[in-house]
């Protein structure tokens, strides 16, 4: 693996070979996770290369796969949108604990996000979706009622932190999550791998959707660490205008009932 440092702001830079093998977060706050996306993108910031609804596959090259991985290792338990489960087979370490967003229910309940963890899957829907999807859902995988017409995001993580004793949660997207993640304030860095495509068209999905901030209004990120593999970029920034501190301050939690 020739990955190379650009810059890394952490107190203790990994080496290159073993980027994001070992990461220590800032602690949990105590009302929810620490959260960090992960995605990643072309250059003109598409995260699907085929139509709007597809997964991210072909973007990245195996570096990138690779990363991927060790993000999930980090975890304690990992985050997807139902759009995300409904593209693609959803494969996690099967000890690991596994939650998907949904509005509708419509979920494939022979996905190996499933099947993979029994009793480790959790859905996540409001409370008013019907008792009859209710039933179906609860026969694959745990359920979690929060919010009377949308999932209410301060709940659910409250739920996923004091319930479950997740402390690091990964969010793998898809864009409409990472945009409810971000816009409330819930998610604290962004992992981004640039691969070296252009794609255009307006119609595909970057990493973030929903109607954005008001004019003028942007949210700001601090560079965390740029690393590079050939042509394929890894950077990685803290979110919002509240900095921490990238210690040795976060010790993942090993034991989740």
């Amino acid at each position: 693996m020739a990955i190379e440092c650009l810059v890394d702001r952490t107190q203790t830079a990994p080496p290159p070979q073993e980027l994001y093998s070992d990461i220590e977060f800032p602690e949990a706050p105590g009302d929810r996770p620490y959260v960090f996306i992960n995605m990643a993108s072309t250059i003109d910031g598409k995260i699907v290369l085929k139509e709007r609804g597809g997964n991210a596959a072909g973007i990245g090259g195996p570096t990138d796969q690779l990363l991927f991985r060790r993000l999930q290792m980090n975890a304690d338990a990992a985050l997807i949108g139902g759009g995300t489960l409904r593209a693609s087979q959803v494969i996690y370490p099967p000890e690991m604990l596994r939650f998907v967003a949904t509005r509708t229910g419509d979920l494939p309940l022979q996905n190996r996000f499933f099947r993979d963890a029994p009793g480790r899957a959790f859905v996540i829907v409001p409370e008013d979706l019907s008792p009859e999807k209710l039933d179906i859902l609860r026969a694959a995988a745990n359920v979690v009622q929060v919010g009377e017409h949308d999932i209410d995001w301060p709940r659910a993580l409250n739920y996923v932190r004091t319930e479950l004793n997740v402390r690091a949660l990964l969010c793998e997207g898809g864009a409409q999550l990472n945009d409810q993640m971000i816009r409330m304030g819930l998610a604290d860095e962004l992992f981004l791998t640039l691969a070296p495509k252009l794609k255009g068209g307006a119609h595909l999905p970057t990493i973030m959707t929903g109607d954005g901030y008001p004019p003028d209004v942007a949210l700001p990120a601090s560079l965390i660490s740029i690393y590079h593999d050939s042509d394929e970029i890894y950077l990685r920034y803290r979110l919002g205008d509240n900095p921490r501190t990238f210690g040795p301050t976060h010790a993942k939690s090993k034991a989740i009932a």
